[in-house]
């Protein structure tokens, strides 16, 4: 593999994990259980507590 390749495959691997994060920060915002959320997206608790706890910025 490339090293363009390589990067590449780096950079959707962190586009996925970020998509992954919004939809547990949106599914958290409308109050689904954070075990439910943990159990569809994969993510720890820490991270979803870290996620609940960020204030979004625009």
């Amino acid at each position: 593999m490339t090293q363009i390749s390589q990067m590449y495959e780096k950079e959707k691997i962190e586009y996925g994990n970020q998509k992954v994060r919004e939809v547990a920060r949106a599914m958290l915002d409308e109050g689904i259980d954070i075990v439910k959320v943990m159990k569809i997206t994969g993510l720890t608790e820490d991270e979803l507590l870290r996620l609940r706890d960020t204030a979004v910025t625009v």
